[in-house]
């Protein structure tokens, strides 16, 4: 996902999610396995409540990131959304591929079936995809809208794709923050925020995202549902912890701004259930430590070490192809601009 400015605190902020999403899929129980796994009131299990807790905002963060510096897009690059398939091609069938002969998996019809869809359908990719070629069209939309008539929209998106989902089961959207609806709703504060929200406090930010997490952490105990995208809380603190990352000034860091170009391949190369069991049960041995009073250690171990050997692979096949593949996709890019009529900058 890039970003318009690199600024440093921003981009910080997306190495900073990346490491929360490699958290979450340590305690996910497809991959690392820890939240299905850990016995019930266990130190394990109330510690994976609270981490879970405070990390699930990453997804959100990186779509409010998106509304702030996009919000006045005229057009949409096609070589943005083919660049993004393409890293979602190659890196699902490279690693699901290798990881079946290491591991000497049989490759039989349902291996593959799955392997494909690693390769075709990463949720987050095809969402994203999705709001990004909506962003022309909901920047007009920003455009017209004063601050109240923007906070009136909010307000009606908040109430019944967030509170209502939070507290009642039978809601006008189901999916838990996993659709267009979520994403488009977060794109709109992001843009919110940049034009309107100017007077955010570094104290405030901090004690309303500590103060949302902890009553994410108390939900969750009994139930699920406190950590989907569109929970209520989890949604006030996706705000706050990005508002502080707004604050926190950083002089341009070329060390930071490098290893944040690397996100979205990071991203890509972890989400992937092959390689991602690999990584968290055979080679940093999750498993192993499920029911172990050392879990955090393997833990804090595992995301440091899969973020590391992420950007390797990331780093090795930007040597050996990104000049021939982004030199042939920037060939086929087309702009698709949007006629603006009356439209003010």
């Amino acid at each position: 996902m890039k970003i318009n400015k690199r600024e440093s605190n921003f981009e910080l902020l997306r190495i900073v999610l990346i490491l929360m999403v490699i958290t979450l899929h340590y305690l996910n129980g497809n991959l690392g396995g820890g939240l299905s796994h850990f016995a019930n009131n266990s130190l394990n299990f109330f510690v994976g409540h609270i981490v879970e807790s405070f990390c699930i905002i990453a997804v959100n963060v990186f779509i409010i990131i998106t509304g702030y510096f996009s919000y006045k897009k005229t057009n949409v690059k096609l070589s943005k959304i083919l660049m993004l398939y393409f890293l979602m091609f190659f890196w699902g069938m490279l690693l699901s591929f290798s990881v079946i002969l290491i591991t000497k998996q049989s490759l039989d019809l349902s291996n593959i079936i799955k392997i494909l869809k690693l390769s075709f359908s990463q949720w987050f990719v095809v969402i994203y995809s999705i709001l990004y070629l909506l962003i022309p069209f909901i920047n007009i939309i920003i455009s017209k809208l004063n601050e109240n008539t923007f906070k009136l929209l909010l307000g009606i998106c908040v109430g019944f794709f967030y509170i209502w989902p939070t507290f009642f089961t039978n809601t006008p959207v189901m999916d838990a923050g996993y659709g267009i609806t979520n994403f488009i709703t977060l794109y709109l504060l992001g843009a919110y925020i940049n034009i309107f929200n100017k007077n955010m406090k570094l104290l405030s930010s901090i004690r309303i995202y500590i103060l949302s997490t902890i009553l994410t952490i108390i939900f969750s105990l009994f139930t699920s549902r406190a950590w989907s995208y569109n929970s209520i809380f989890v949604l006030i603190s996706s705000v706050a912890f990005f508002e502080l990352f707004c604050l926190i000034k950083i002089k341009t860091n070329k060390v930071i701004n490098n290893l944040a170009s690397y996100t979205f391949a990071v991203y890509l190369i972890d989400v992937n259930d092959f390689f991602g069991v690999f990584l968290y049960r055979k080679l940093f041995y999750s498993d192993f430590f499920w029911h172990s009073k050392w879990m955090i250690l393997n833990l804090l171990i595992s995301i440091l070490g899969v973020y590391i050997i992420c950007v390797v692979l990331e780093y090795f096949r930007r040597i050996l192809m990104d000049r021939f593949i982004s030199r042939r996709i920037n060939k086929l890019d087309i702009p698709l601009p949007l006629e603006r009529g009356d439209y003010n900058e």
